[in-house]
This record gives structure tokens, C-alpha cells and sequence, in this order.
């Protein structure tokens, strides 16, 4: 009777060990299951994280696309709009505008004897010769002089490269010190408007003629350079037919010679990348004969100046020589 109260207390130690072995065991398995799932869990964090940076490279790469493309149907569109102005002012079509002219000039021709208002706009040159067959190219820019035009010159200068630019006046002392600086690297300075205003320059040939002046004086007062060439803003395709013709045939009686393009970088529109300037340029201008190009330095067109490095290398490995324009060129003109 006495061994009841050992067994019992013996059972009872068994019984606390048991319960203390499957507690430990348990509680085993729970923090083993915790380091799995802890494990887990910073897996998908990794995972989470590289997939935000797979998304965030993906709508980069889509976003890149499609600027590419957007430039690509401008650059498009730019062509076509060209090819169009060439063909509806073919000598075929162009008859009875040039029968109406003439018979506007027996009808009402001004008085010569009248005081011109535009004495001063006039220039000086050679007339133009035909192409000859070497391998040449011609760098036009538009829209100088900018904080760009400095660096542009000497990448040209790399390439003993001469280009063209057609300029807009600025009122920025330090802008007007480069169209100096162009005529002194051997470049030719041409004229691209004072106000770069459709609307302004092409109401009327006097409208144009007064805008043309100031720039005119501008140059020759900051250079003493007499430009002869001329860029209509926009293209020769940009202003009324009746007014155009009476602009382009009294420029043309001043010794003026205007410059359209047949190679378009595409600089035009913002939305041109880097990329789509070199393609724009370098794989079309094969396709013509003595190629005029058009890029642009003005303010903002950062894309241009990274993309004439590869521009200035791919032609001057293609075997092109880079001249810049003067009334001995055959000038392409889209009317």
C-alpha cells in the first residue's frame, strides 16, 4: 500500500515528460515553419522588386518605342508633303499660274520708277551651276544661332566639314558673337526670317520683304557678311501659291537664291530621338543626288547635336564630302 503514492508520482513525472517532449517537438516544427515561411516571404519581396524594375525598364523601352514611331510618322508625313508640293508644281501643272502672272504683268505691272522701300536688300553671288557627280553632301541648319551652334561648329570642324546655316536673328549678344564665328570656320550664313511668324511673314511679298530686311541688316551689321541665300520658314511649300511666286520672283530679282531640302533629319518635331535622326538621315541619303540636308541648332535641340557625331562619321565613311552651299549649287527648290 505504501508504493501507491511513488507509482504515482512516477506516472505523474512520466506524464510531464511526455507533455514537456511533444511541447518542445511542436514547438520545433512551428519555428522551423516560421524560417520557411520567413524565407518565403523575403523571396517574394525579391521577386516583387524585380519585377517593378522589369516593369519599370519594359514601359521605358514601350514609351522609347513609341516616340520612335511618332517621329518616324511625322518624318512620314514631312515627305509626303514635299513629293506632293513637287508634283502639283511640275511645269505641267503649273501653266496657267504662270499664263495668269504674265498676263498680270501686261495688265498691271508697278511702276519701276517707284522709290524702293527695301533699298538695302540686295545681294551678291554667282549664278547656279549644275551639279557636278562627286560624292558630296550639304549640312543645312535652321533656327540659329542658339547655345547648341558653338559645339556644332567644332564637331565640324572635326570632319573639315562646312554646312550652311540659315539664321533667325536673336536678340542675345552672346548668340549674335557666332554668326562671326561661322563666316570665320568658312561656313556659309544664310537667312531664314527675322520673326519666324507664318502668319506675319507670308500676309503679303511686302510683309515678307520687310521681315527679310532685319534680319538682313542684322547680319551684315554684326559681320559685314552679305548673305545671298535664303530658307523660306517652313519650306517653299508653306505660303500661298499667288504669294509666294510674287515673293520668290522679287527675292529672286535681288540676287536672292532660296534653299528648300530632299533629306530630312526629322528634327522638327520634339518628339525625334537621337536615334531617328541618324536613321532618318543616313538611310535616305543615298536615295538622292547631291543631298541638302535638314537638321536644326536652335534652342532645345539637344537630340541633333548627339546625334551628328554618328551623322558626321557614317558619311565621311560612306566617302561624302561635306561642302557648304552658294549660288554655284543647283538649288533644290520643291516649286
Amino acid at each position: 500500500m505504501k508504493k501507491t503514492p511513488f507509482i504515482a508520482v512516477l506516472l505523474c513525472a512520466l506524464l510531464f515528460l511526455g507533455c514537456c517532449g511533444f511541447l518542445g517537438f511542436h514547438y520545433q516544427n512551428l519555428n522551423s515553419r516560421f524560417k520557411t515561411l520567413e524565407t518565403e516571404a523575403f523571396q517574394l519581396k525579391e521577386d516583387n522588386s524585380t519585377l517593378n524594375t522589369q516593369l519599370t525598364e519594359s514601359t521605358a523601352e514601350l514609351k522609347e518605342k513609341e516616340d520612335y514611331v511618332e517621329g518616324q510618322k511625322k518624318y512620314i508625313s514631312e515627305l509626303s508633303e514635299q513629293i506632293g508640293s513637287i508634283t502639283q508644281n511640275s511645269p505641267s501643272n503649273t501653266t496657267d499660274s504662270e499664263g495668269e502672272e504674265n498676263s498680270e504683268d501686261e495688265d498691271g505691272s508697278e511702276d519701276e520708277s517707284e522709290e524702293d522701300p527695301f533699298p538695302n536688300l540686295y545681294a551678291e553671288g554667282a549664278s547656279p551651276q549644275t551639279m557636278g557627280k562627286e560624292k558630296v553632301a550639304y549640312l543645312t541648319f535652321d533656327d540659329g544661332p542658339s547655345n547648341l551652334t558653338p559645339q556644332v561648329l567644332d564637331l565640324l570642324d572635326q570632319y573639315n566639314a562646312k554646312a550652311t546655316f540659315f539664321v533667325v536673328q536673336k536678340n542675345n549678344e552672346e548668340y549674335e558673337k557666332y554668326l562671326s564665328e561661322i563666316v570665320e570656320r568658312g561656313h556659309t550664313l544664310a537667312l531664314h526670317s527675322y520673326s519666324h511668324d507664318y502668319n506675319q511673314i507670308y500676309a503679303s511679298k511686302d510683309a515678307f520683304l520687310e521681315d527679310y530686311e532685319k534680319v538682313y541688316d542684322w547680319v551684315v551689321e554684326k559681320t559685314g557678311y552679305i548673305p545671298s541665300l535664303f530658307r523660306f520658314p517652313g519650306g517653299s511649300t508653306n505660303g500661298s501659291s499667288y504669294v509666294f511666286h510674287e515673293i520668290t520672283e522679287e527675292m529672286e530679282r535681288r540676287g536672292f537664291m532660296y534653299f528648300d531640302w530632299n533629306v530630312s533629319s526629322g528634327d522638327g518635331s520634339s518628339l525625334t530621338t537621337t536615334e531617328n535622326i541618324i536613321d532618318n538621315i543616313c538611310n535616305n541619303i543615298g536615295h538622292v543626288p547631291n543631298p541638302v540636308v535638314l537638321m536644326h541648332d536652335g534652342s532645345g535641340r539637344s537630340a541633333t547635336l548627339a546625334a551628328l557625331p554618328t551623322v558626321l562619321k557614317n558619311l565621311s565613311d560612306a566617302g561624302y564630302e561635306f561642302r557648304s552651299l552658294d549660288k554655284s549649287v543647283t538649288p533644290v527648290q520643291y516649286r
